[in-house]
């Protein structure tokens, strides 16, 4: 195998890694909505049917607690502290791997050193730019007020 070759094997590696990635956190976070949606409407079931007649329904559904109960589940929102901390452990992780790799590059022969230090340099390069991101990102939700307790403006 040439130089060529491995980073084309890392390469196709490292796609198909961050592919299963992504479709088993889609298809966790698919389950986790469909469990909640079936206990809820589990619920309301049980409840409708332990209530008889028309009138102890309306009275049980005018309770500040039964309206609570029936309120829409909120649409989840970003949550800016864990959107920036995965933004900084992928760039540590990326930052550390490209410099391992480029620590690897020194010991290489002729032939394999480029695809090395290229691929050494793109993996640095992507880890200090999530670390800048993550850097941005929270500088930027402190002045939007997403960090600290307050609410986005214009709510």
């Amino acid at each position: 195998m040439n130089g060529g070759d491995v980073a084309a094997v890392i390469m196709v590696a490292g796609t198909f890694a961050v592919a299963v990635v992504a479709i088993m956190r889609t298809l966790f976070d698919h389950i986790r909505r469909t469990k909640s949606e079936q206990l809820q409407s589990e619920l309301y079931n049980k409840m409708l049917d332990k209530l008889g007649s028309g009138p102890e329904v309306l009275g049980w559904l005018q309770t500040g607690s039964v309206q609570n109960l029936f309120k829409a589940t909120p649409a989840e929102r970003p949550a800016p502290y864990s959107r920036i901390l995965n933004a900084v452990q992928f760039g540590v992780v990326a930052t550390v791997a490209g410099l391992g790799i480029l620590g690897i590059w020194t010991q290489l022969d002729y032939r394999s050193k480029l695809p090395a230090m290229v691929i050494g340099m793109l993996v640095l390069s992507l880890g200090l730019g999530m670390l800048m991101a993550g850097a941005a990102s929270w500088m930027l939700s402190r002045k939007l007020g997403l960090i600290n307790g307050k609410t986005q403006p214009g709510e």
